[in-house]
């Protein structure tokens, strides 16, 4: 097993000139930089390095290094001599011919890797997110950008004053994080010893595939017919909704009703134009809705949602807030209706039932949130997610549709049952659970429906009664449990211990922006306990929750005035500072017409050739004679900013308290 006691962190940078490598111990105050230029020549004592920590099996901690950092290492490893043009060469190769799959097997590496990017799954499209970000969400004293583009040579000054600090601060970002992420390497550190594969950077998604996936064994999942393994998968180049739903599934309401025949008339199909045999599912439900208990359910292929409209709720002595879920929900549904993906067969659903079983039995031996639940819970929802992944031995599109239509499905029946209860009132519906109101002398009417949907379903729900609930819409709200604890979702939410207390500083999703948390904070305050909005805003201490990220991507630039500043900035909004705003390139030729739109780029071509240049004609150019120009986009508009990349620039005295003040009202729910 790995001994993070030793671990180091590392980052490196590739100049046409110039490489560099700073390595920061995890938990002592090891601190080296490497440097191979045309200044400097480090390359025998870094291979030195390479053959300890080889020698030692010292864990080595990047984030996004296995796609380059790491690659980058290992060609010097296996090239002592290397140049640091050559350095670079493969560097910049590696950058324009990104390959997901270009990594060096995890047998190969001369020392483990371990990769936070890959860990948390920044890899995922959805959830991409730079190191810059994370330090604004980490509250870096420092938000840093290399101030010299990168692919400039540069000199011996700019190396010392410029590349190492920048270098080196990327790594201290880098071990903060890796700070934040002890329990998740953790985890992954007490698996390494019974699941197979490069299980340090597995994310969870995968971590749950894999175990399932060694359980039932390479002979169940893949196949050696051509000589090679391949995985045993079920594309679809058809779903027809009606051969998958349910029938148990029947609604007596009309407008319920209607959406179950259209559902049943609908088929997915693959996308042609894709390379793969994916369903199409994407804006194929788009409008669908039905308006059922004054709620307007709105129906997905990944669940369904609805709520009221900004509304407060508080139980009493004649009514009760309720909130009723389905515990495990997909898994479940799975599990209760023996579904399973084609190509794994009985055997699949044998081994899948037992999961849930398995974590009660782990989480009455050692708590509720011991490693070997969390795996089984892991193991139930991470197979579900890989059903649709087309690079998993999970894959079958009809596996997943079954489990996400009819779930929606089912939850309808449930609310379309509640509302015979007298007095009861919907107040959202979401994914997994309902949420209502209704008189408490009828708390055990509604239990009764719950007990009869559970039978017929053979799912299980899971109940908590709110004191009080503050809802803007289905992803956006404020619960208090009747012990006094929040439940606060979207904006509503912040990291309670943030950043003082390490342990409990968890955010849902650090690659979201967490900008200008003080309002939420007066809102929630506000709402919850009666406290004063601008007493609280004019009197917190903490100069994080004021600062704010603005962010752009790399064919833009972000200004302050006429100062151009990092394409990542912290700021805040100032009595006294610049006016913010986002300058992007025109989307066609600097100064042409704009082209109208509907054209083919045939048509447009054709008649493009005989107009004369500069000229303007309606059959091709817009007829209001727009031209493509440099765009600008405020940000903050009608604000003025003030940057604070480096904390000790933030300025109490210089804060424009009324525009947070202002944001926090908005938050509010009366």
């Amino acid at each position: 097993m790995l001994n993070l006691d030793d671990a180091i962190v590392y980052d490196l940078e590739t100049f046409p000139n110039v490489f560099t490598l700073n390595v920061a111990g995890l938990f002592n105050d090891v601190d080296m930089t490497f440097e191979i230029s045309q200044f400097r020549d480090d390359r025998a004592s870094l291979h030195e390095w390479f053959l300890y920590w080889q020698s030692t099996a010292t864990p080595m901690i990047g984030f996004n290094n296995l796609y380059f950092d790491y690659t980058v290492l290992h060609e010097i490893y296996g090239n002592p001599h290397i140049s640091f043009a050559d350095i670079y060469a493969f560097a910049m190769d590696l950058i324009e011919n990104f390959n997901r799959f270009n990594t060096v097997w995890e047998s190969e590496r001369f020392a483990p890797q371990i990769d936070l990017y890959k860990i948390h799954h920044y890899d995922n499209p959805a959830k991409a997110t730079s190191l810059k970000a994370l330090q604004v969400s980490m509250h870096s004293e420092s938000v840093m950008e290399m101030p010299i583009p990168f692919g400039t040579p540069l000199t011996r000054e700019q190396i010392d004053t410029y590349l190492i600090p920048y270098n080196k601060h990327d790594v201290a970002a880098t071990k903060q994080f890796a700070m934040h992420s002890l329990d998740a390497i953790r985890f992954r550190l007490s698996l390494s010893e019974t699941l197979f594969g490069d299980v340090m950077n597995f994310s969870d998604t995968k971590i749950g595939g894999k175990i399932l996936e060694q359980r039932l064994g390479d002979d169940i999942y893949y196949s050696r017919e051509s000589g090679r393994r391949q995985p045993r998968q079920s594309p679809r180049s058809a779903i027809a909704l009606n051969d998958i739903i349910f029938p148990v599934v029947r609604f007596r309401n009309p407008e319920f009703s209607r959406v179950l025949s259209w559902m049943r008339e609908q088929v997915l199909t693959a996308d042609e134009l894709s390379e793969s045999t994916a369903i199409q599912t994407k804006g194929v439900f788009k409008g669908v809705h039905a308006t059922v208990g004054d709620l307007d359910f709105h129906f997905g292929t990944g669940g369904i949602h609805g709520s009221v409209n900004a509304q407060r709720f508080a139980s009493d002595d004649e009514y009760v807030i309720r909130d009723i879920d389905v515990a495990s929900l997909y898994p479940s549904i799975a599990i209760a209706n023996l579904l399973y993906p084609e190509h794994l067969g009985d055997r699949f659903v044998e081994e899948y039932s037992r999961l849930p079983a398995e974590r009660r039995e782990w989480q009455a031996l050692k708590g509720k949130k011991c490693t070997e639940a969390n795996s089984m819970k892991l193991a139930g929802n991470g197979t579900y997610g890989n059903s649709n992944n087309k690079f998993s031995v999970f894959y079958d599109p009809k596996f997943t549709m079954s489990i996400t239509i009819n779930g929606q499905l089912l939850l309808c029946m449930l609310a379309e049952w509640l509302l015979t209860v007298p007095t009861l009132q919907l107040i959202q519906i979401n994914t997994d659970g309902i949420t209502f109101r209704c008189k408490r002398d009828r708390v055990p009417h509604t239990q009764l429906m719950q007990q009869i949907w559970e039978r017929v379903t053979g799912l299980t729900l899971e109940e908590a009664e709110y004191s009080r609930m503050w809802i803007r819409d289905v992803n956006n709200y404020v619960a208090e449990d009747i012990d006094g604890s929040l439940k606060q979702k979207g904006a509503y939410w912040f990291a309670r211990q943030f950043p003082e207390d390490i342990a409990n500083a968890q955010p849902p999703a650090w690659h979201k922006d967490f900008s200008a948390v003080v309002a939420t904070k007066a809102a929630v305050e506000y709402m919850v306990n009666g406290t004063d909005i601008e007493r609280f805003v004019y009197s917190h201490a903490d100069p994080f929750d004021f600062m704010c990220r603005a962010k752009v991507d790399r064919s833009s630039h972000l200004m302050i005035g006429d100062q151009e500043v990092q394409r990542l900035t912290r700021y805040y909004v100032a009595r006294n500072g610049g006016s913010m705003r986002k300058v992007s390139p025109p989307t066609g030729p600097m100064g042409e017409y704009k082209r109208k739109n509907g054209l083919s780029d045939f048509e447009y071509e054709t008649i493009r050739r005989e107009v004369p240049p500069g000229a303007h004609d309606e059959r091709i150019h817009t007829k209001n004679k727009s031209k493509y120009i440099t765009r600008e986009t405020s940000i903050e508009a009608g604000y003025q900013v003030a940057e604070c990349n480096r904390a000790s620039d933030f300025d109490f005295q210089n804060l424009n308290y009324e525009w947070y003040v202002d944001k926090a009202r908005k938050l509010v729910i009366s």
